[in-house]
């Protein structure tokens, strides 16, 4: 309406029939242009119906311009060529054909009245305006259609993924949601009602703000992942990829719920964590196996070096190991075993490491020791060994030069030593 009363204007102010009624032109286009103003400024408050009655009205209200001008010619066809590309762009199909029969019923009674009709009859006229304004609205109708058909083409992909896509706008609050985030518990309502940053778990907040920074700044988000807060208190882990269209100042992102894989995740690394351990330690004294050993014992001597602190290895036997076994059975050999074990890991102070290095052979890592020290922590180890048993000791102190095989044949020809010397004894190797 705001446009009709634009051409009403325009055809005021060019030459225009003397006839024509001046006031009463000017009445209708002050009365076209304060309703255009009204629906400009209520806007989508307006029924569509009460559009449609003054889309309506209008046609008629051309009607009586043309009549008033006593000429069936001129700008005021545009109004109806205007009037018929509204209807068949905001209208269903239906709504546009009858407002193209009224607005030609309108014209055939305004050209049956009307002094001229600009050098043609009326019925050529009418014919001439009936035949565009149908192709108008034909076009513009299919137009609409083929739009139409293909928002619901997407809207329908839209609502089947099972990826939680959505749009946000650069204020930070959600504008479309697919029905995927149903998973979170809340309604489309309640998540569009608040900053979605508020949704985000605490320790990923930051990230989450510096990611949406980048991408502020042209940079897409791909695999992205943080925990969103679902409507029972459970936190959920989402992956999102998203980019920002910076013509339509809207954020277009795609989210899948991976709670379930990091739970996976999770119990896999538990599961490859027991397993490593199980790999690396005796299945009898539950102590680090000889593998571990051939990776503590290395890491030590690299430690040492780089401190500068002296570093010691004993191997520990059990005397007369075979002959109680043989007299007692296996199954009390493995109890004698497993309660040595425990005495002498107990005895060890928290950056020691012993080791079970085979059969009744135990390996004790002493790292941070001189020989007096570590000589004193392997008699400990001796005085507590349970049940009645002996034990021999052999001790090396690495110098700093040798390999670990060096210093580990030392330590055990230190222990050959002291059962050649009569067993329940410690022998000692400086180096």
């Amino acid at each position: 309406m705001v446009g009709a009363a634009s051409l009403v204007a325009l055809s005021l102010a060019l030459p225009h029939p003397e006839v024509a009624d001046l006031p009463y032109l000017v009445t209708i286009a002050v009365a076209l242009l304060a309703a255009g103003v009204l629906f400009v400024v209520l806007g989508r408050r307006i029924p569509l119906s009460a559009s449609q009655a003054a889309l309506a009205a209008v046609t008629a209200l051309t009607g009586l311009l043309i009549y008033e001008s006593g000429v069936a010619a001129g700008q005021y066809g545009a109004i109806f060529v205007w009037a018929m590309l509204i209807a068949a762009y905001y209208f269903p199909r239906r709504v546009a054909v009858a407002h193209l029969a009224w607005l030609l019923l309108v014209y055939a009674l305004v050209l049956a009245e009307v002094d001229s009709t600009a050098g043609y009859s009326a019925l050529t006229r009418w014919i001439f305006s009936a035949v565009s304004l149908s192709v108008v609205t034909i076009l513009t109708s299919e137009i609409v259609a083929r739009r139409a058909q293909a928002d619901l083409r997407a809207r329908r992909f839209f609502e089947l993924s099972h990826d939680m896509l959505c749009t946000a706008n650069v204020d930070g609050y959600f504008v479309e949601l697919n029905s995927a985030w149903r998973c979170l518990g809340y309604s489309h309502e309640e998540l569009r009602a608040r900053p979605f940053i508020e949704l985000v778990h605490p320790d990923e907040r930051e990230r989450t703000e510096a990611e949406a920074a980048a991408l502020f700044e042209g940079v897409e988000t791909v695999g992205f992942e943080n925990r969103y807060l679902a409507k029972d208190g459970s936190w959920h882990w989402l992956r999102w990829s998203s980019t920002l269209a910076s013509d339509e100042r809207l954020i277009y992102a795609r989210a899948t719920d991976i709670t379930e894989l990091k739970r996976v995740e999770a119990e896999r690394e538990d599961l490859l964590f027991e397993v490593k351990m199980l790999a690396a330690s005796d299945a009898l004294t539950g102590l680090p196996n000889r593998r571990m050993l051939d990776e503590r014992l290395p890491n030590e001597m690299a430690r040492a070096r780089r401190s500068d602190e002296p570093l010691c290895l004993a191997v520990i036997d059990i005397d007369r190991f075979k002959d109680y076994n043989d007299a007692h059975g296996h199954l009390a050999g493995d109890v004698i075993l497993r309660r040595c074990a425990m005495a002498w890991d107990s005895e060890l102070r928290g950056e020691d490491t012993i080791v079970r290095f085979g059969g009744e052979e135990f390996l004790v890592i002493l790292p941070d020791c001189t020989l007096e020290q570590a000589s004193d922590i392997v008699e400990r180890l001796r005085a507590v060994t349970p049940d009645g048993q002996t034990c021999s000791a052999g001790l090396a102190c690495w110098d700093f030069a040798e390999s670990a095989e060096d210093l580990l044949e030392r330590a055990d020809a230190a222990l050959y030593a002291a059962k050649d010397n009569g067993r329940d004894r410690l022998v000692s190797s400086a180096g």
